[in-house]
């Protein structure tokens, strides 16, 4: 079985790096973010702040890349009609997708953080690490919880038959409540609170932490609600087997 995983995973990474998208996803868009929220007060900025901004950067693009990479693999796989083969052969669907969408999640995290520590190296950024392993834990996680959070959403939106709008939809309302780019402390309360369901907001506070101490219960927060996230995506996957025998094609799901 891990065999197959990996095989599923190294493929699906080989078949994202060919995407013109990766361009803007995994580079234009961390830059961007990067050049606004620390070329302007490059000169005062303490290097806590900028791990902040680099973590933050990080969980923001790689949630604006896998709405369209690893939580777009079934609606792509539906598209062009090879979901029945993926989905009706050894191992079963829920071990296909999850090797299929932890080499999307891999490629993009990788992909963006080097876009970050290149953009960091050039304009002689200087970061604040002090747990290096707790650090490297996180960026772990956010692969854990991406793939979570990709099969959550990958499996709601191939029960719409209005994924590409949804997947529009999704990016922006994320981004302001995940406290990644803007932080909850300057939203309003109840805006905030909302936030406290997406994971990345969790996920951006243990990063952040570990320029001095980690918040291991924000860690832990995290992975919580993205064993959540996996458990709806499963069912949400097995509701889509249930309607495909249903109809009697799984490219109508």
């Amino acid at each position: 079985m891990m065999r197959t995983l990996y095989e599923l995973t190294r493929n699906q990474a080989l078949i994202v790096a060919t995407r013109p998208v990766n361009i803007a996803t995994g580079v234009v868009t961390p830059l961007m973010f990067m050049s606004l929220l620390t070329l302007p007060r490059l000169d005062d900025m303490t290097p806590t702040e900028a791990t902040r901004v680099f973590t933050g950067v990080l969980l923001a693009a790689f949630w604006s890349a896998s709405l369209w990479s690893g939580a777009g693999i079934l609606r792509r796989e539906r598209w062009f009609g090879t979901l029945a083969p993926s989905f009706t052969g050894r191992p079963g669907p829920v071990a296909v997708m999850t090797g299929k969408t932890l080499g999307g999640v891999v490629y993009d995290v990788a992909l963006i953080f080097l876009s970050n520590t290149v953009f960091v190296l050039v304009f002689g950024i200087r970061l604040e690490i002090g747990a290096p392993g707790a650090f490297a834990l996180g960026i772990a996680a956010v692969i854990a919880c991406g793939v979570a959070s990709s099969l959550l959403i990958g499996a709601v939106l191939i029960l719409s038959r209005h994924a590409f709008q949804l997947t529009t939809a999704f990016g922006t309302p994320i981004l302001l409540l995940g406290g990644t780019i803007i932080p909850h402390e300057v939203l309003p309360s109840w805006v905030a609170a909302i936030g406290q369901v997406i994971n990345l907001a969790w996920l951006q506070r243990f990063l952040a932490s570990t320029a001095d101490r980690p918040d291991w219960a924000a860690l832990g927060a995290a992975l919580a609600i993205s064993a959540c996230y996996a458990a709806v995506g499963v069912w949400c996957l097995h509701l889509t087997l249930r309607r495909a025998r249903k109809e009697g094609t799984l490219e109508l799901a």
